[in-house]
């Protein structure tokens, strides 16, 4: 039971980090997207006003504009951080996880070592036994240097 706990909680490790490894590529892959285009985005702000008789606020929105685009950049790169560190966590769980079926494993391979062990042991006390109850019913055996 314990083996087969342990083989579960193995399975279950190694699907979360492959889980984690997918979420990090789509996190990698959302960042990258958003670095191809975030020059292009930056461009159409200031091409709205550069050349263009504009008022403060509308300088101040574009600066706004370009602002958000930075934030966003950098909620990308954290979501990216942070699906490193659950891939990170998840790997060592799995780790722990194949650990403790190791020692599950060996457990069972012991605890069957010593049952056939057991079993060879009763199995001569067995015929020890019958050996005896037919010493008793026929009688002793004699040898012949008897």
């Amino acid at each position: 039971m314990r083996e087969d706990r342990a083989s579960g909680e193995l399975t279950a490790a190694r699907r979360a980090v492959v889980a984690a490894q997918d979420a990090l590529a789509a996190r990698q892959k959302e960042l990258d997207d958003f670095n191809e285009t975030k020059e292009e985005r930056r461009d159409r702000i200031y091409d709205a006003i550069i050349g263009h008789s504009v008022s403060r606020d509308r300088i101040d929105l574009a600066q706004e504009g370009v602002a958000r685009i930075d934030e966003e950049g950098a909620l990308k790169a954290d979501n990216v951080a942070q699906a490193k560190n659950d891939l990170k966590r998840r790997e060592e769980a799995a780790e722990v996880a194949r650990a403790n079926f190791v020692v599950a494993t060996k457990n069972r391979m012991k605890i069957d070592e010593h049952k056939a062990v057991w079993i060879a042991a009763e199995a001569k006390e067995q015929e020890f036994r019958a050996e005896i109850e037919l010493e008793d019913f026929i009688g002793k055996k004699l040898n012949v240097d008897d």
